[in-house]
């Protein structure tokens, strides 16, 4: 505790804060995140130490006259890697020769990883902490981490493990997360704010796998802006960073005239609705992409024609069923740590609500191969049971608002399909959106909507409807890509504005 609080210090004194990448627990997963590919030298395996599970990597040959041994970690999902991040490795090691550490860095235009050393150490027979930190000088798609031992006959014993990104105390906001643009039309000037005044900083111009890097400096008042003049069709990402880790970005959404039209005119409507406040409740659907995703782009054309009159919290949870929700909020309600991610429900029924969206579905309706893809998470009768409990206390706690549930996405079943065909017998895997069980899903969120006279949002056939299905996710075919960000969206105006 007083190394960890000590710890914690340091960063503080240097105006940054420590963010857990990776945390390893050999005795629980043993070489399992770890991995010493065959084109490189050495072997990797799992050794016991006075009573304690360690990594243990030994140096081998290759090419006859290379003696070394090298291995990397998985991948972190989920973490953006920008200019100016610091990235800190912590062990805790021994063993003979001389070791190094660092991290492999993988940009969007190739496959092949550049090595970022953070240092070299001779080691020595008895465990010694050592840390090492890599400073990135552009945007990367992934970071892993990486271990190597030499010369012949080098071996390393590692007892513990952490990466963590150090992070900047320093204030960086976007004014707007997203802008939505007309194909053909000059983008807006995107604007920065910082407490960072005077300081040198870089922008990313993101576009596909071709990052542009554009040298800039924020004034005397802590304003960076940008003009990014007419940009092609698709998906742009602009972001600033500062040495230090200090980063904030702007999603820029450039739309063919028709789907931009379409959209607008839904938006105008907005411009006679009432001011309101919406809750939005969810699973990875609504908490991951923050910032671009589908309840940013309703924001954002809700308050285009009606600006502040469209404001909402969003309490999405990645990995959410109905269960968990239920638990999360009986947690709330009795202030104990009921559920996962307890903490960011705090303070959720304080809030007045004019609207609650209720959006599940994925996780409940999730099966997995080892009960032969036969079993839902969520049976019918358990669905009923927490739509009831979640019913009760959203009518009790939050008065006035009106509770509307969302039909459930369909994931990309064919994809899963696929992958149960090429896998051998006895590994398990989780299948998403077998069509038995969604439709299953959306027949009892039906019936509950007409039992308590609740609306009810159809994104599922819109989302079947789709020209392709698979393009409204990313490649696990799971998570929504930008195109299954806007058909959700157009459904949620169609039925605000409606």
């Amino acid at each position: 505790m007083k190394k960890m609080l000590c710890m914690l210090l340091l960063a503080a004194v240097a105006g940054l804060f420590a963010r857990e990448l990776k945390k390893d627990n050999y005795a629980k997963k043993g070489t399992c995140s770890w991995q010493a590919p065959s084109y490189w030298a050495g072997k990797l395996s799992l050794k016991d130490v006075d009573g304690k599970k360690c990594l243990y990597l030994e140096s081998g040959v290759r090419n006859k006259n290379e003696f070394f041994g090298r291995a990397l970690a998985t991948n972190v999902r989920g973490v953006s890697y920008y200019p100016g991040m610091k990235i800190r490795i912590k062990l805790t090691a021994k063993g003979t020769g001389e070791f190094s550490s660092g991290i492999l860095v993988y940009s969007f235009s190739s496959g092949v990883p550049q090595y970022n050393v953070g240092g070299k150490v001779q080691l020595t027979g008895e465990f010694k902490d050592y840390e090492f930190t890599c400073t990135l000088k552009e945007q990367h798609r992934m970071v892993l981490p990486y271990l190597e031992i030499r010369p012949q006959g080098g071996n390393l014993t590692v007892s513990s493990f952490h990466m963590e990104s150090l992070e900047s105390k320093n204030s960086l906001k976007a004014e707007n997360t997203i802008l939505i643009v007309e194909s053909g039309k000059k983008v807006p000037a995107i604007t920065f704010r910082t407490d960072l005044k005077n300081t040198d900083m870089v922008i990313s111009k993101k576009y596909g796998t071709k990052v542009e890097y554009i040298k800039t400096r924020s004034d005397a008042d802590g304003k960076i802006t940008y003009e990014p003049g007419i940009l092609k069709d698709g998906i742009w990402e602009i972001a600033v960073s500062a040495d230090g880790g200090a980063v904030a970005k702007t999603v820029v959404d450039v739309r063919d005239k028709t789907s931009f039209a379409a959209m607008d005119a839904l938006a105008k409507k907005a411009r006679n609705s009432k001011k309101m406040h919406v809750l939005f409740l969810g699973d990875s659907l609504t908490d991951f992409y923050r910032g671009e995703n589908y309840v940013d782009r309703v924001s954002f054309w809700m308050n285009k024609y009606a600006p502040g009159k469209f404001t909402f919290r969003n309490a999405g949870i990645g990995g959410d069923f109905l269960k968990r929700m239920d638990d999360r909020m009986n947690g709330e309600l009795r202030n104990r740590n009921w559920a996962w991610r307890q903490k960011d429900y705090k303070g959720i029924f304080k809030e007045k609500y004019d609207l609650i969206f209720l959006f599940l579905g994925h996780n409940d309706t999730r099966a997995r191969r080892k009960d032969g893809f036969s079993k839902q998470e969520t049976p019918p009768a358990l669905q009923q049971k927490c739509l009831k409990s979640i019913f009760e206390i959203l009518t009790k706690n939050c008065p006035g608002a009106k509770i509307v549930l969302i039909a459930p996405s369909p994931s990309d079943e064919a994809l899963f399909l696929a992958r149960d065909k090429k896998l051998k017998k006895g590994v398990n895997m989780v299948m998403y959106g077998k069509k038995e069980f969604v439709d299953l899903y959306d027949a009892e969120n039906r019936k509950f909507c007409k039992e308590h006279n609740l609306d009810y949002v159809d994104v599922l056939t819109a989302m079947r409807n789709a020209p392709v299905l698979k393009d409204l996710y990313v490649s696990d075919g799971i998570h929504l890509s930008p195109a299954g960000q806007r058909v959700i969206t157009a459904e949620l105006l169609r039925y605000l504005c409606k």
